[in-house]
């Protein structure tokens, strides 16, 4: 015969409700992982990524274009550079929205990372809300000119925090351009945010950074 324990009941019943809590807490913030796209945009598809022209000059040597799964947005990813050595991360944002039934307006927002904030202890958050960073660079970059290596970690599960990483490197070649490298050896061009989703919640965070964190 089993006794009923109230106080084991009642931590039971705490713990549920705890749970069920922080899940709905999170609900409005993971929803921004999987923004629905007005109708004018959904049709415009790949034109509107298509359109980003990515900044180009002596000081901002182009790494990579990202794009991901849950909306046309296309970021382009380059350095920032003093000379031959790296000043900043440079992040050029282009939002594509609808400006009429002819055609589509391009955003663009650009946000710059200093080495000294990629370096600290929180990195560069590349993507995210507060509270939730969805993408975060962190490293040291030589003065001199070498090749950084970088850690890129993401959030895989934002209902428990988990994140998942993996290495990249600038590499600075002989030509004086600095290229992306993946743990495989592989310059990176391209790289496309893929989102994480689960039954009944949907997307939770990102299972993957194509091309980054995967072979190319």
């Amino acid at each position: 015969m089993t006794l009923y324990n109230p106080q084991s009941g009642l931590t039971h019943m705490n713990a549920m409700v705890a749970r069920r809590a922080r899940i709905v807490f999170l609900l409005p913030i993971l929803g921004a992982f999987a923004l629905t796209l007005p109708h004018a945009l959904a049709q415009a598809g790949p034109q509107g990524r298509g359109g980003a022209v990515c900044s180009s000059s002596e000081r901002v040597q182009l790494l990579a274009r990202i794009s991901n799964t849950r909306d046309n947005d296309v970021q382009c990813l380059a350095v920032k550079l003093a000379g031959s050595n790296i000043e900043a991360l440079r992040v050029e944002t282009h939002r594509f929205v609808a400006a009429s039934a002819a055609g589509i307006s391009d955003h663009v927002k650009v946000t710059e990372f200093p080495v000294a904030q990629i370096e600290s202890p929180q990195g560069a958050v590349l993507d995210g809300a507060q509270g939730h960073n969805a993408v975060i660079l962190q490293g040291h970059a030589s003065p001199s000119g070498r090749n950084v290596e970088l850690v890129t970690s993401y959030l895989y599960n934002g209902l428990t925090g988990e994140y998942r990483s993996c290495r990249v490197t600038l590499h600075h070649s002989a030509d004086a351009v600095w290229r992306l490298v993946n743990q495989n050896n592989e310059t990176v061009s391209r790289i496309v945010i893929r989102t994480h989703s689960v039954p009944v919640l949907g997307t939770i965070g990102i299972a993957n950074l194509d091309g980054a964190c995967t072979s190319t």
